[in-house]
């Protein structure tokens, strides 16, 4: 390793101009340009290797490379300038949207962290340990809600509010890393914590919350109590007993946790950045003195994806309107949040509230109640409005780069490759032989659509990466979330699942055996302003061309078909069917807020690899 090689670098914010961004290698800040230097991108390229596959790594040598990733994350994520904005109280909006997020986050800890405790061969030390740690982590929302309710927010209100889309993606990437096993949850969970023991800083925080005017002392007290809690159970040094009672660890596995740190770390960066601009904080200040009408949603916010909302919405809520009015927002915020249930008792017909409910009734898309087979595809149908209106279409139209693109395909390869693991999970629950069979078909027709990406991207590139290919580069947060919601989908319910592989796979086909023409319009749209990128997506149209050969569409409505004909469709799977757009519009966006930074942001993908 070279000095500058220790951990997985970062594209970050510059320390001294928040502004511009940077590559921060382990504690050194370069500016992105780097990557244009033909020395140090060779270097910055390489992933860091843990030695030969085969070896196991003892504990203690596990502890300091674990302590050396999680020092350069926090560097990135505490170099956020949100944090000085907070301390200059320049930023109730950012604190509010941090109350009512994390709420929605730790209210999600049983979902998020049990699935690390389920697929051990037998209930180790290990497991023990996890699951004593959901046990403990199972009703820390409450001291968020406490501090909400301090500021006057009904606590039914915070507890049906929907979590904003990056929390929501946040919460799944926990779960996936999670189902990784007992110590992948504990590594990623452990970023979270390993500052906790430095009680005098934290303690100094949150008093500063309070002197600076920012939160009411019953609301800081609140939530300082959170991490009393945390000190006192000793949260600091669960990672630790979890490597300690692992003893040795395989070089490949640490590979994957160490980059899955990687990845909590710029998740919780994604989501601090939602913060300011985001429309979170609007709905804090919008609560006080609403109530909700209308039947309460039988699922929790991480787990139900109704109504869908066009692609315009989400990205509005997370990173905030191209409307700066005040009252755009907070009709936003109202829509989103609480899908025109909140009202205010003696307002107007032209309140905020009404105004709301009504866009609901407009530009969302609920289900009708329809389980036959037509309604089922014009519901999967309707939820196209999640991706079709994608900030990422109109970037890549209009003003594409060569690192857009390429991160556009690499993100893609990850997402084809997951093919095995969702549908495959699919086929494992469904109890249905005819439709399993249906299931097992498509995943012998999907089975090698990585390799064909992996062919291509590496075709299209040559040697101009360094050995940086697809399959040795870390897949965005994101794309992660994605995946892992599909696959615990296909586990946890397998008709939500069919729903879902409709939706994924009607985005691509028109009637019969032909191409969409918004595809071949984008691509021609594409070549037409950057010719050099039509080689590098060549593998992408040889997938539509195999689907559309295939007649996946037609296949999806025969599934559809059997779904109807064969079993009961309920709310709860369309719901949780219905989440799959969302995190497709994360998928979309991630690529769009990190490859948007260039060359830089392809190379930063490098991550902890071994040999042979």
């Amino acid at each position: 390793m070279t000095t500058l090689r220790r951990t997985v670098p970062f594209v970050a914010r510059s320390g001294k101009d928040h502004s511009a961004r940077i590559l921060l290698v382990d504690r050194a800040e370069l500016p992105l340009a780097a990557a244009g230097d033909a020395q140090l991108s060779a270097t910055l390229r390489r992933p860091i290797s843990l030695g030969p596959a085969d070896q196991g790594i003892p504990a203690d040598e596990v502890e300091r490379l674990v302590e050396e990733q999680y020092q350069a994350a926090l560097e990135f994520v505490y170099g956020h300038p949100v944090w000085q904005r907070i301390r200059e109280g320049e930023a109730l909006g950012a604190v509010r949207a941090y109350l009512m997020e994390s709420r929605h986050y730790l209210a999600a800890a049983p979902f998020r962290m049990a699935s690390g405790i389920t697929d051990a061969l037998r209930p180790s030390e290990l497991v023990r340990l996890q699951a004593h740690h959901v046990v403990e982590e199972a009703d820390h929302d409450t001291y968020f809600e406490n501090g909400l309710a301090a500021l006057d927010i009904p606590r039914d209100l915070v507890r049906q509010a929907r979590p904003s889309p990056v929390t929501v993606e946040w919460i799944h990437l926990m779960r996936t890393v999670a189902a990784y096993g007992p110590l992948a949850a504990a590594l990623c969970s452990g970023l979270l914590e390993y500052t906790a023991g430095d009680q005098k800083s934290v303690a100094g925080w949150h008093t500063m919350l309070h002197e600076r005017g920012m939160l009411p002392k019953e609301a800081v007290e609140a939530i300082f109590e959170h991490v009393e809690t945390d000190l006192g159970l000793g949260h600091g040094n669960n990672w630790r007993d979890a490597v300690r009672a692992a003893k040795v660890v395989p070089a490949a596995e640490l590979a994957d946790w160490l980059n899955a740190v990687t990845l909590v770390a710029e998740m919780i960066v994604r989501w601090l950045e939602t913060f300011e601009a985001g429309l979170s904080s609007e709905t804090v200040a919008a609560s006080p003195g609403l109530e909700l009408e209308g039947a309460a949603p039988v699922l929790g916010g991480e787990a139900d994806g109704l109504p869908v909302w066009p692609a315009e919405i989400y990205a509005s809520y997370a990173h905030g309107p191209r409307s700066t009015a005040s009252g755009v927002r907070r009709v936003l915020a109202l829509s989103y949040a609480y899908s025109g249930r909140a009202v205010q008792h003696g307002a107007t017909g032209n309140s905020t509230t009404a105004v709301a409910s009504d866009l609901v009734g407009r530009t969302a898309r609920e289900w009708d109640g329809r389980t036959d087979e037509v309604g089922l595809e014009k519901l999967v149908e309707s939820w196209m409005v999640a991706i079709d209106g994608h900030a990422l279409w109109q970037r890549m139209t209009e003003d594409p780069t060569l690192p857009l693109v390429h991160g556009y395909m690499v993100e893609n390869y990850h997402y084809v490759a997951g093919i095995w693991q969702h549908t495959g999970g699919a086929v494992a629950a469904c109890p249905d032989p005819v439709i399993r069979n249906e299931l097992v078909k498509h995943l012998i027709e999907e089975f090698n659509h990585g390799k064909m990406f992996l062919r291509g991207i590496k075709k299209a590139r040559g040697s101009r990466d360094h050995g940086l290919t697809p399959d040795r580069m870390r897949p965005l947060a994101t794309t992660v979330a994605f995946v892992g919601t599909l696959r615990e989908l296909a586990q946890r319910d397998w008709k939500a699942y069919v729903l879902a592989l409709a939706y994924l796979q009607l985005t691509l086909s028109a009637a019969g055996t032909t191409v969409h023409s918004r595809h071949e319009d984008f691509y021609r749209t594409l070549f037409d302003r950057l010719p050099e990128s039509e080689q590098l997506v060549s593998a992408m149209r040889t997938h539509d061309a195999e689907d559309t050969r295939l007649g996946h569409g037609d296949d999806t409505r025969d599934l559809l078909r059997l779904l109807a004909q064969r079993h009961t469709i309920t709310r709860e799977s369309v719901a949780a069917a219905a989440l799959v757009p969302q995190l497709a519009w994360s998928f979309l966006d991630g690529i769009l807020q990190h490859y948007r930074h260039g060359e830089a942001a392809v190379l930063q993908r490098a991550g902890w690899h071994v040999e042979g």
